[in-house]
């Protein structure tokens, strides 16, 4: 039979529920800037770890990088008809985003890693919101580099226009698939979706290039303005919560996806 005075003692209330109190504020994930939250996966994986595949992403920003080239280079032909050179902006500008986004989701399938990064500190969907992060910024930079180039050689190229359609064309696609990326589970139905977007654009452009032409030429400047002020809130709220959400998410959401 034990003695009484040697249970140990049983805790006040007040104990209790300071205790409790401090194991749910350790195990809730608290509210941050994106700007803190990008900081901290910068500092504490670097920049080398969530790029470790830059030789693909220098092979895709060169190869996309010469593939307009030559359409600026032999752009005369499409241009004189002036009828699809939107149409070609508007199907191009996501592509490289889309493959540099995507790329790495299908590697760490191939190669079997899926699951294990995605139960690391650091998932594989939080290094991919700030590497989507860092493309959709390449791509816009490349975007307008490739707009300024058919602006210089064809004297009554609409810059404005074109760069507001390409511009539209990135955010909306990327917003597209940041959401894609976060709601649809399998692999193989997140490719299907977007390279959907590539193929709607792309029967439109072969459907009828001049109507295609026209419907974009058509929207006032000031709409596409307010597409690409909205799409890009809408981006950068989506990655934050994106990353939060996943901040203590390991496996067992993402195991088939």
């Amino acid at each position: 039979m034990v003695d009484k005075h040697d249970q140990p003692p049983f805790p006040y209330e007040k104990s209790i529920e300071t205790e409790i109190t401090t194991i749910i504020s350790k195990g809730i994930v608290k509210e941050d800037s994106l700007k803190n939250l990008l900081s901290s996966l910068y500092k504490q994986i670097g920049i080398r770890f969530i790029m470790k595949d830059y030789k693909e992403i220098i092979t895709g920003v060169v190869l996309m990088a010469l593939f307009m080239y030559v359409l600026t280079a032999n752009g005369q032909t499409w241009y004189n008809n002036h009828t699809n050179y939107y149409g070609i902006i508007m199907l191009v500008s996501p592509i490289l985003y889309m493959f540099l986004s995507i790329f790495s989701f299908i590697q760490n399938k191939l190669n079997g890693t899926y699951e294990v990064e995605m139960s690391c500190k650091y998932n594989l969907f939080q290094m991919a919101a700030f590497r989507m992060l860092v493309f959709s910024i390449l791509c816009f930079l490349l975007n307008t580099i490739w707009i300024i180039s058919l602006a210089l050689k064809f004297s009554t190229f609409q810059f404005i226009q074109a760069f507001l359609i390409s511009t539209t064309s990135l955010l909306l696609f990327s917003l597209l698939f940041i959401y894609v990326l976060s709601t649809i589970k399998t692999l193989a139905a997140k490719v299907a979706i977007l390279f959907s977007w590539l193929g709607i654009h792309l029967f439109l452009f072969m459907l009828d290039s001049a109507i295609y032409y026209q419907l974009l030429e058509s929207i006032p400047w000031y709409l596409y303005g307010v597409i690409i002020c909205l799409s890009a809130y809408l981006y950068v709220k989506k990655i934050k919560n994106f990353m939060l959400q996943n901040k203590l998410r390991g496996v067992n959401g993402y195991v088939n996806g």
